[in-house]
């Protein structure tokens, strides 16, 4: 079974939060969606769209679903170059 190190660890909490806001970001844009229009449709607050693109706060599953189900995306596909 692989071992997960605690430094493999620690640069997953680094860079996971942003590397998830900007295939948000990029999802969102290909589909020439406002972070508003998205807000909307996940029925979040804008200012929450902002801050998962942004890397400041990471959703939980069921609102990476909710955001790919809007997006008209899997989550694997959302997730696959994280």
């Amino acid at each position: 079974m692989p071992f997960v190190s605690e430094e493999q660890i620690l640069k997953l909490k680094a860079n996971l939060p942003d590397r998830l806001g900007l295939a948000i970001k990029m999802a969102r844009k290909r589909k020439n969606l406002s972070q508003t229009e998205l807000a909307e449709l996940t029925l979040k607050d804008r200012q929450y769209i902002y801050k998962i693109e942004k890397g400041k706060v990471t959703p939980n599953i069921v609102t990476i679903g909710v955001i790919a189900k809007a997006l008209d995306i899997s989550i694997s596909k959302l997730l696959e170059d994280l």
